[in-house]
């Protein structure tokens, strides 16, 4: 098949790939070796009363991860409880947040690997939002990640002294 339908086919499976590449492998290497340099005291730290801990932000993108690839492009039936991701003050330990992490991670990449790229444009009905297309969705959990992963990486580098250095580098592969 040549011509714009097999253009449009080849561009879905890249741009499925490699928000795979980012959402399972490099962002979630990131906050884990953020977790791994943070003690349970330090992962619960919050800046000020309104400010959100490591904990609250690896829970925060846990639950919207859940909520819009695992419930709603997904079809799970996770139900989330988005005000619960930041009143929690911890301290859960670090390995819960690991699995909780890990459990995204699995459900997140489960749902990519399985999708069609010729569903990217399927509209998705989103509670208290317009119709999102598969797509969009993909790519808000994708921007979503990247922004609260490096709020995770600035504040490990706050609370400890040096060894991160350039993690990105060393994550996405």
């Amino acid at each position: 098949m040549d011509g714009p339908v097999a253009g449009s086919a080849a561009l879905g499976a890249a741009v499925l790939e490699e928000s795979r590449r980012r959402l399972v492998t490099g962002f979630p290497a990131q906050v884990r070796d953020c977790l791994a340099r943070l003690d349970d005291a330090q992962v619960w730290w919050r800046p000020h009363e309104q400010g959100n801990s490591v904990g609250n932000l690896v829970l925060h993108v846990c639950g919207s991860t859940r909520h819009f690839i695992g419930h709603i492009v997904g079809g799970s039936d996770y139900r989330r409880d988005r005000a619960a991701e930041f009143a929690e003050r911890g301290p859960r330990p670090r390995p819960e947040l690991l699995s909780i992490l890990d459990e995204t991670v699995e459900e997140m990449d489960r749902v990519l690997r399985g999708l069609d790229p010729a569903r990217l444009l399927d509209v998705r009905e989103v509670p208290r939002e317009p119709a999102h297309t598969v797509l969009a969705l993909v790519e808000r959990t994708s921007h979503h990640w990247a922004v609260h992963t490096g709020q995770i990486v600035y504040a490990t580098k706050a609370l400890t002294a040096g060894g991160l250095g350039e993690l990105w580098m060393k994550t996405m592969v």
